[in-house]
């Protein structure tokens, strides 16, 4: 019965992934490249009223006008969009079982499991307000900005300010982290956490490329835009294939993830028979 059960929900997801990369080849992806064809290009001119309601392509410099906050743990970011993660300290009792791996653990180790950082947990994101020549980014602007790098220019007086110490780890892909002054002052301890934050990687006075919908002295976001704000000032051929339409290939991926599924979903179904 179980195998049947199983076999069907694998199935219905199967069908699911399928139809919906079906969709996005065949239907939104030209629908996102026929759109892109409209777009205008304004560069770094100032905003025409003849432009109102259309995908324009801004060139500029980034002005932050209010720099991300976390208002919990009070601190500011030179970033127009962060988001913080974090880990905490658990006890692993998978430990093998080998002599040598034994002989090197403590009492307690041996008894309640060794201490390390858990899995990693996305907590909440934040973001500033920004501007790029005549233009002010609108928020749902800025929620669509890609954060494709990991946080490391810590002040460090505002961190000990605010209760936390800048500690790396290069054990872990995000080194960047950051305890609070306790922690740091004392071995860890089970329940013990540590943050760090992925940001866009803009600041104030980068020139910047942005795609998005003039909405008044607004930029909004536009849906058939994949990466609306990139590094330097790029001509419109650049900045539409780099912040365009998707490719494929995640599609294709979706394609072949769903027949594995439905493949796996008919055998347990037929097998439970």
């Amino acid at each position: 019965m179980l195998k049947k059960i199983s076999g069907i929900i694998l199935i219905i997801a199967g069908l699911f992934f399928f139809v919906t990369a079906i969709k996005t080849i065949f239907v939104d992806i030209p629908k996102a490249k026929s759109a892109l064809k409209e777009v205008v290009y304004v560069g770094d001119e100032a905003l025409h009223a003849e432009n109102e309601g259309k995908t324009v392509i801004v060139c500029g410099t980034l002005e932050l006008t209010e720099p991300s906050y976390d208002d919990e743990l009070g601190l500011a970011f030179d970033s127009i969009r962060i988001s913080r993660s974090k880990q905490t300290m658990r006890r692993d009792k998978s430990t093998s079982n080998s002599k040598q791996t034994l002989k090197n653990l403590t009492d307690e180790e041996k008894r309640y499991g060794v201490l390390k950082w858990g899995t990693t947990t996305s907590e909440k994101t934040y973001s500033g307000e920004g501007k790029i020549g005549d233009y002010t980014l609108s928020q749902d602007f800025i929620d669509a900005i890609r954060l494709n790098t990991t946080w490391d220019h810590y002040d460090e007086a505002e961190l000990k300010a605010a209760g936390y110490a800048y500690v790396p780890d290069s054990s872990f892909t995000q080194k960047d982290f950051i305890e609070p002054l306790a922690q740091t002052q004392r071995n860890n301890a089970e329940n013990d956490v540590r943050y760090f934050y992925s940001a866009s990687d803009f600041k104030t006075g980068d020139t910047v490329t942005a795609l998005g919908i003039q909405d008044g002295q607004t930029l909004r976001s536009a849906p058939e835009v994949t990466d609306n704000l990139q590094k330097g000032a790029l001509d419109r051929e650049t900045a539409i294939k780099q912040g365009g339409a998707p490719g494929i290939g995640a599609s294709i991926f979706s394609i072949v993830f769903s027949l594995l599924l439905l493949a796996g979903g008919a055998i347990r179904f037929t097998k439970s028979k």
